[in-house]
């Protein structure tokens, strides 16, 4: 009996012991980040990006500046929306964006922004 209670006693032990955060912690941006600049990450980090749509430009292409938490830039330049005529994207919507690689900003839809080079 003190055996079946001493398990019972070292699963919750360790189950309690394996709790997760769920939540992301949105780090406070940088004053080098624009104020407009959205937060894409998880709970490994992350980087702040700011897209924008110049009407004269082609469909696919977009305006990035990518920086890291530090507020640095990663990137800043031409990215070209893939697949091609992939539609538009909202990129004032934080919740399509999935992460930075360093080269390719992953969006829902299977969807990219690539580094134009």
């Amino acid at each position: 009996m003190k055996q079946i209670f001493f398990c019972i006693f070292l699963a919750h032990f360790f189950i309690s012991c394996n709790t997760q955060q769920d939540e992301i912690h949105i780090p406070q941006k940088p004053n080098s980040v624009p104020e407009a600049a959205l937060w894409v990450g998880g709970m490994d980090g992350g980087v702040f990006i700011l897209i924008k749509k110049n009407d004269t430009s082609p469909p696919d292409e977009y305006w990035g500046e990518v920086y890291y938490v530090s507020g640095d830039i990663a990137y800043k330049g031409k990215m070209q929306l893939t697949p091609k005529g992939g539609g538009v994207i909202d990129y004032t919507n934080s919740e399509i964006f999935q992460g930075w690689d360093g080269d390719i900003l992953y969006i829902s839809g299977n969807k990219q922004l690539k580094i134009y080079k």
